[in-house]
């Protein structure tokens, strides 16, 4: 936190005036990450805030009625599992199961990678110009590029399973149709697993509480709209509403082009730093439809349709397709607590769905139509009669979860935006954090990233001189 003297020299008398709360950290988000950063800050003795702008938290962590008595995560099925060791400071312990296993092999390298994020974060940032060019002078060309291995990995393993009928069932009935989940690096992320009972609500709750029982607090309908500046470091966040927080620095776990594209005026950041934020690629192009069904249907195991000759290309053109990949879940045959006895709850993840379509915006009309080509799809199942029907489409993801398109990986999951390609939990602004799904952490596991930023921190923090030593 800020000293009072550092105070009039940062802010002028007007903007001290506005002041009303001072914090040591402010965390923008109460998803996943934000609740892991909040809690693991708040135990450490931190006063923490925590800024959401929908009316609870979880994030994409949550489960919602979309018809009466019927219930479903609308956003996903499954999470990254976090690692084993970390499940318990996360509070997680027998809250998840495994969905979708990996091999030994590739669970080992996600455990070094992930070592490798969690070294960075509390390895003291780099001071000076010299501290940076002596860091990259002795690396030397020795080091791969950052996730040579993974890649190299996540190839052999696509060959090896090409020539199988089967190969995406295979791989442990995961949808890893490259065009669903952005790449084929993808298919060796992280393992996927689910909630047993109640959803991926379960765990938002559980995350909640372990972040308030620390001594965080939430605030939810609080919606941010600038990361405040001074002497070119975070020192705040203005609102929506007009109210300005000051925060001895400030965690952001939105994508990276919402964070620095979004939350600050271009004038503020070097052209250097806007043109890197405005190269990264987004994914997107998911939808997801949730069905209530009037009988239980005649699968009971989740299994992938592959897209049309043209699905790729009328995505790129902005059009609907005609057949869209999607992966159909049968939750509630595993979790009947989501539909009512004697009926249930399907989700359908559709893939090469535009943001933005060329001939206007995602219209009702439009989104019937989404959701009259998938049930086509499925013709050949002859699925019970339809009770009703969500339809959540990019734009929706994007105004419910603040993530720029839609996109749930925050940025395009390409060997080029992959692991260490991804930016650290530090960025170029002093006092911000990045903790979002952008973020290196972002792919390797559920709150992963808050953990690396809240560590991050906490060593920026001890490693500063004290007030008394500053005066």
């Amino acid at each position: 936190m800020f000293p009072p003297f550092l105070l009039r020299v940062f802010y002028p008398k007007d903007r001290r005036d506005s002041l009303s709360v001072q914090y040591d950290v402010a965390i923008i988000g109460a998803g996943a990450d934000g609740l892991a950063a909040a809690m693991l800050l708040a135990r450490a003795g931190r006063r923490v805030v925590v800024l959401e702008r929908a009316p609870h938290a979880g994030g994409r962590c949550v489960t919602s009625e979309f018809s009466p008595g019927f219930l479903a995560s609308p956003y996903a099925d499954t999470l990254a599992t976090p690692p084993p060791s970390l499940l318990p400071l996360l509070g997680l312990s027998g809250l998840i199961e495994d969905f979708a296993p990996v091999g030994a092999d590739i669970a080992r390298r996600r455990g070094r990678a992930l070592a490798r994020v969690l070294e960075a974060a509390l390895a003291p940032a780099p001071r000076g110009l010299w501290q940076r060019l002596k860091a990259q002078l002795l690396a030397g060309d020795a080091r791969p590029w950052p996730g040579a291995d993974w890649a190299d990995q996540s190839i052999a393993g696509l060959r090896a399973h090409a020539g199988q009928n089967d190969w995406r069932t295979a791989l442990a009935g995961r949808a890893t149709d490259p065009d669903l989940s952005g790449s084929a690096l993808t298919l060796f992320a992280a393992p996927q697993s689910r909630v047993s009972r109640g959803g991926l609500g379960t765990v938002g709750a559980a995350l909640q509480a372990r972040a308030l029982r620390a001594g965080a607090e939430l605030r939810f309908g609080q919606e941010v709209a600038e990361i405040l500046l001074a002497r070119g470091g975070a020192c705040g966040l203005a609102l929506g509403d007009g109210t300005r927080l000051e925060a001895g620095a400030v965690i952001s776990t939105l994508d990276l082009k919402r964070t620095f594209l979004g939350l600050f005026r271009w004038s503020d950041l070097p052209p250097a730093m806007l043109r890197a934020a405005g190269a990264w690629r987004m994914g997107g192009g998911r939808a997801r439809l949730l069905l209530a069904l009037e009988a239980p249907p005649s699968f009971t195991k989740p299994f992938f349709v592959p897209g049309g000759e043209d699905a790729r290309r009328q995505f790129r053109h902005g059009v609907l397709p005609d057949q869209p990949p999607l992966l159909a879940d049968p939750v509630s045959v595993r979790d009947p607590s989501l539909a009512p006895a004697g009926k249930a709850v399907v989700t359908l993840t559709l893939s090469a769905i535009p943001m933005r379509l060329f001939d206007g915006d995602w219209t009702q009309e439009k989104r019937e139509a989404l959701l009259a080509r998938a049930l086509a799809r499925l013709s050949c199942l002859n699925l019970p009669p339809l009770r009703a029907a969500a339809t959540i489409v990019p734009p929706d993801m994007e105004d419910a979860l603040g993530l720029t398109g839609g996109d749930l990986d925050g940025g395009e999951l390409a060997p080029d935006q992959m692991l260490g390609f991804r930016p650290g939990a530090r960025t170029n602004v002093p006092g911000l954090y990045l903790a979002g799904p952008s973020s290196a952490a972002g792919p390797l596991g559920l709150g992963v990233a808050g953990l690396a930023a809240a560590l991050a921190l906490m060593t920026d923090l001890s490693a500063q001189p004290s007030i008394e030593r500053v005066r």
